[in-house]
């Protein structure tokens, strides 16, 4: 039998932990960790693509005299880069308040 894991704390030390405000932090697996930078991988790119693409279309507003041909796409590319944004903040905050 293999000892991958950690020794538990006696049960004494456990309850005076928890009776403190100490929280046992699991550690993160890889395939977790995996998950987690794929994630944020997929977001950051949806973020520069969406603000990217945005900045295209805003040149090409301009090129038409300022008249807004497809607003669909603004919606689009807008809803890229808000999503890509907020999860980012979500997932930083996330790993701060454990």
């Amino acid at each position: 039998m293999k000892k991958d894991h950690q020794v538990r704390k006696p049960l004494r030390q456990r309850v005076a932990d928890r009776k403190r405000g100490i929280k046992e932090v699991k550690p993160m697996s890889s395939r977790e960790k995996r998950i987690r930078k794929s994630v944020k991988f997929i977001l950051t790119v949806a973020q520069y693509l969406g603000l990217f693409l945005l900045l295209l279309a805003l040149g090409g507003i301009v090129n038409n005299g300022y008249e807004v041909k497809s607003w669909d796409l603004i919606v689009v590319y807008s809803s890229m880069f808000i999503i890509g944004r907020a999860g980012i903040t979500i997932m930083n905050s996330i790993s701060t308040f454990k």
